[in-house]
């Protein structure tokens, strides 16, 4: 079951909980790499979020760590483990010990199915800031989607955290614009985009329906995008 940290990738958010009795508190971090069968490494928390928490930051320290995979079920994980080492040099990093097990359960209900439909992602970035792009859903289920979109300026995790919510709106042909609620359960950077997994929220029946009813790609979108990249 350590397999499962294979499927993180570079930049991806994770929740570490201090697991030690006296200090119930928790921050969240991105992963860096794995050295197999040895350590996970992530970055050491935001000093102007985390200062407090940064003292207990000790080898040895016990942790629980957590991440979601979005792939075709769309998983939480979480281990036990301790930290092995905090490094300064050429950044502050923590190297936690390789679990030896690792749990997890499906989240994600209902089929995946892919898309791609042209949309905006709004909301209130980590750093209060009110903020918009255009982008495009790559799948959707029922109770959530994956999209993309640009990457602005500025530090990737001042932007979007877990938990952060969100507005979409979707473009599709014959149902007009849809608009839904969400909340970001997963942040990445691929190809220099910022990658989103989002959980919808609750009481939009109606509107995923709608989605649904709908055709889930635009060919014209598609062919554009593929024009211009020519």
């Amino acid at each position: 079951m350590p397999g499962k940290i294979s499927e993180l990738v570079t930049g991806q958010k994770i929740e570490v909980q201090l697991a030690s009795s006296n200090v119930p508190a928790r921050f969240y971090s991105e992963f860096i790499g794995a050295v197999n069968e040895r350590w996970i490494i992530v970055n050491m928390p935001d000093a102007r979020k985390y200062s407090d928490m940064r003292e207990y930051l000790k080898e040895r320290t016990p942790v629980i760590v957590r991440f979601v995979l979005e792939n075709e079920n769309g998983e939480i994980c979480a281990f036990r483990s301790e930290i092995s080492y905090v490094i300064s040099h050429p950044t502050k990093m923590l190297f936690i010990l390789w679990p030896n097990q690792i749990e997890h359960r499906v989240i994600r209900k209902g089929r995946r199915f892919d898309a791609f439909l042209p949309a905006e992602v709004a909301g209130q970035s980590v750093s209060g800031d009110e903020v918009s792009f255009k982008g495009h859903v790559l799948d959707v289920s029922e109770s959530g989607c994956r999209l993309k979109h640009e990457k602005p300026d500025g530090k990737l995790e001042e932007l979007w955290e877990n938990g952060s919510k969100i507005v979409l709106n979707i473009e599709q042909k014959r149902n007009g614009d849809l608009t839904l609620n969400a909340i970001v359960r997963q942040v990445k950077v691929l190809e220099g985009q910022v990658e989103l997994g989002v959980q919808f929220m609750g009481n939009q029946k109606e509107q995923v329906n709608s989605l649904f009813s709908g055709s889930l790609v635009d060919i014209d979108e598609l062919s554009r995008l593929e024009s211009s990249a020519r």
